[in-house]
């Protein structure tokens, strides 16, 4: 008796010590000679692996322009199915609860007790963000998304072009040359989609959107990252919307990760509760 509670505690510990971070902080470092292709493939191979991920004790910080909140929460995210978050005040119980899948986004609100459906177009006209469920999921796990969205990432990122600077990479949806040259002649329907690119692990440390057509810019930057067990992923991910005089922002800091375990996808609609469209 006495051996199996010793055996149980020693993989409990293995367990605990799998799931905690351990600081690897990154820096940008001298870049070697590299093809589009190459680069393109290291990026896709060195993209986080996983069918099922658990950010849990997520600090939110969220502003967006008329409110700004702190709170503590969860995301469970089922690849390419399903994102479930959960948030929660600094202290107490669960007060919201949002499911994302590729069709449509639900919200219970369980302060108020309303159910509201919605979809990824609703977001887009109250904050102008044209953004569908695979940009969000790659968004939350540093993976590779283009703007405009595209049905296929990898393929369309076969038009981008890269730039090797002093200590990291860069892919550019457009060469900074015709950028300019078209924005200087006045020209207000391009779009340019930047991403930059740490040389030695090909993760994705900031991503830049400048959209002349909706007279947008967003700005996402991925920091410390951090070993959680074997897997190396950004500890802090602050995602900036601005439009015209509007902004929308969302700071995150991860203080958990877990691949292919742990958090619940449950998701159940009080029938009591009010429902709301928008």
């Amino acid at each position: 008796m006495w051996r199996n509670k010793v055996q149980l505690l020693f993989v409990a510990m293995i367990i605990f010590l799998a799931s905690c971070k351990t600081t690897e902080k990154l820096s940008k470092s001298s870049v070697s000679n590299i093809t589009d292709a190459r680069l393109r493939n290291q990026l896709i191979d060195n993209e986080l692996e996983y069918k099922k991920l658990y950010l849990k004790k997520v600090q939110f910080n969220f502003n967006d322009g008329s409110q700004r909140k702190s709170f503590k929460g969860s995301f469970v995210i089922e690849k390419d199915s399903q994102i479930v978050v959960s948030i929660f005040p600094l202290m107490g119980i669960e007060l919201v609860r949002v499911r994302l899948t590729p069709d449509d986004v639900i919200i219970i609100d369980k302060h108020n007790k309303v159910v509201t459906y919605t979809n990824y177009e609703y977001f887009n006209r109250r904050y102008g963000l044209s953004l569908n469920y695979y940009a969000v999921q790659s968004i939350l796990t540093n993976a590779v998304f283009l703007y405009p969205v595209e049905v296929d990432n990898y393929e369309g990122l076969k038009k981008y072009k890269h730039y090797i600077e002093k200590d990291h990479y860069a892919f550019k949806a457009l060469k900074d040359n015709r950028f300019d040259r078209i924005v200087g002649r006045g020209k207000d329907d391009v779009i340019q989609h930047e991403m930059f690119i740490y040389p030695d692990v090909f993760r994705i440390f900031k991503m830049n959107i400048k959209d002349l057509v909706k007279n947008q810019s967003i700005k996402i930057d991925y920091s410390n990252f951090i070993n959680f067990g074997s897997s190396l992923f950004p500890e802090q991910i602050n995602f900036v919307a601005t439009q015209e005089e509007n902004t929308f922002e969302v700071g995150l800091k991860i203080n958990y990760l877990e691949i292919d375990d742990g958090g619940s996808l449950y998701f159940k609609i009080p029938s009591a509760y009010k429902t709301k469209v928008l």
